[in-house]
């Protein structure tokens, strides 16, 4: 439950949590100009509580089906090389303006392949975009199992004697233009002007004609009875993997797509002869790949896909990989009081935050089920690095996990469905969320409770100036279950922040740099008499 607050104090309470950011201690409610639940009832002050903050690096990160994939390489100075590889089942589906070769019109078309072009509409550049991506396209040797569980740390046998392409490249800085009607709406004014905007479709052409999937495939698409089948017994899936020595970028490719221009897809294009053979006409026809959203039905019918992620951490922070790194944490003191969370590679910012249990103690002096102090407010404030985010974008928001003392999730039950604990916002219950059906994560595996990542409490980002930004999550709620004994499940050993949701379908590379050194728990609380 949520102790009365009155609007006034609220508003006096945020205000002070940015101007005092970098006080500490305690101090009295009149100084701050807090009301009080009633006169002579109560004694109101507010106290900042340390945090021990550290970087540490988890298991491993969902990737299957997300809500994109990653390819590429970038070398990052602070925490080491982080290398992205893409793998892809096939699955057919019909997009407009496609024909297969087989249907196409006239008595004696005779399709002719022209060329095979891999074609991927990107959102998002981590590192630089002035370099062209370059990478390595290789047939799978086997299709992804409908059955299996991928993550990052898995990946899949390839093909290499067989490459679709080696070396390709794909500009990630390109422009296109068209003519844009000056009135849209005038059935008179055809008049137009020429728009230049960016061009964030990659297209990797692919030496058919030293490709015998490329060349076997087309040969079936001639087939009338084409289908499924026939793709899966000459095509077991495709793999696209930054090329040894590119170090610029990894490159993110939005999953969501519904339309053409927006889906990951295999286009094949030919040439056949016309109705009177006596000319040529021009045709494609594409199979999409690494989407959830292109006509398959579902997300559950679409074809499998998931993103490796492998990097090679520099020093201090390679402790954190081999056996028992998991369990361990690299203390902000030895990094320049830098911490770091960044969910594709899978380093998190853990916070220890001791005042917790300080106020636990308080609050049963009376014993029984009469508390001694009234929690009226609290907010974990985390101060941003400045000039932190040139390779890596900074997260708009960071989530905050509870964690056991080896640093994994703590987990809970919904609905017959174990889901790691979110700290929740303070809408909803902290002990049992408000969660009413069952629903089938991005992933598939395993199922979510519906709307349960919608309720996790926000760190929101805000920016004073370009030196002076931080995130600020209001944790009263939670901070009262914690103290009142209310959470679901042991008391967490340690939290951890995430730059997005784990499980929820959400995978990216941005990034947020903290200040370790700095980040506080502030708690406003009264004593009650």
């Amino acid at each position: 439950m949520n102790w009365p607050i009155s609007a006034r104090r609220l508003a006096s309470a945020s205000l002070f949590s940015t101007l005092l950011f970098a006080a500490t201690g305690c101090e009295d409610a009149s100084d701050l100009g807090v009301d009080l639940p009633g006169p002579g009832t109560s004694s109101t002050e507010y106290e900042d509580f340390p945090v021990t903050a550290s970087t540490v690096l988890q298991d491993s990160v969902e990737t299957l089906k997300t809500n994109s994939y990653l390819i590429g390489r970038v070398r990052d100075n602070a925490l080491g090389t982080t290398t992205a590889n893409g793998y892809f089942n096939l699955k057919l589906s019909t997009l407009p303006g496609d024909t297969l070769p087989s249907l196409v019109a006239g008595t004696a078309p005779n399709p002719q392949l022209d060329s095979v072009v891999l074609v991927m509409p990107f959102e998002s550049v981590y590192g630089s975009a002035t370099t062209p991506l370059r990478v390595n396209v290789y047939p799978l040797v086997n299709s992804l199992d409908d059955q299996g569980i991928y993550n990052s740390n898995s990946s899949a046998a390839v093909d290499a004697a067989n490459a679709l392409g080696t070396g390709l490249s794909g500009r990630l800085n390109g422009s296109r233009k068209f003519n844009q009607r000056k009135d849209p709406s005038s059935t008179t004014d055809t008049s137009t002007f020429k728009v230049t905007v960016p061009d964030k479709t990659i297209r990797l052409k692919v030496n058919s004609a030293g490709s015998s999937t490329a060349v076997t495939v087309f040969s079936r698409l001639l087939d009338k009875s084409f289908n499924q089948a026939s793709l899966d017994a000459v095509w077991k899936g495709l793999a696209v993997q930054p090329v040894s020595g590119f170090t610029s970028a990894v490159v993110g490719f939005p999953t969501n797509g519904s339309s053409t221009s927006t889906v990951s897809r295999v286009v094949f294009y030919y040439h056949y002869a016309n109705k009177k053979a006596n000319g040529t006409l021009k045709g494609s026809y594409s199979i999409p790949f690494g989407n959830r959203s292109a006509g398959f039905g579902s997300t559950l019918s679409a074809p499998r896909y998931f993103t490796e992620i492998k990097t090679d951490l520099l020093a201090p922070f390679n402790r954190l990989q081999g056996a028992g790194g998991a369990a361990l944490a690299i203390p902000s003191g030895e990094t320049g009081d830098a911490v770091y969370t960044q969910l594709g590679n899978g380093i998190g910012t853990k916070l220890e935050i001791p005042g917790l249990e300080s106020l636990k103690a308080q609050a049963q002096v009376h014993g029984g089920n009469v508390p001694s102090i009234a929690i009226n407010r609290a907010e974990l404030l985390i101060p941003a690095q400045p000039y932190t985010n040139l390779l890596f974008a900074s997260p708009n928001s960071i989530y905050l996990y509870e964690v056991n003392q080896f640093n994994q999730p703590l987990k809970r039950i919904l609905l017959n469905s174990r889901v790691e604990r979110l700290v929740l916002s303070d809408a909803v219950s902290q002990l049992t969320p408000p969660i009413s059906s069952i629903g089938n994560s991005f992933a598939g595996d395993p199922p979510v409770p519906t709307g349960y990542y919608q309720q996790a409490a926000q760190a929101p980002l805000f920016s004073v100036s370009d030196v002076n930004r931080y995130y600020g999550m209001v944790l009263t709620g939670y901070v009262q279950s914690y103290v009142y004994n209310k959470l679901s499940g042991v008391a967490p050993a340690a939290f951890i922040l995430s730059p997005q949701l784990r499980q929820s379908g959400a995978l990216g590379l941005e990034r947020a740099v903290l200040d370790g050194k700095n980040i506080k728990l502030r708690v406003y609380y009264s004593k009650l008499q």
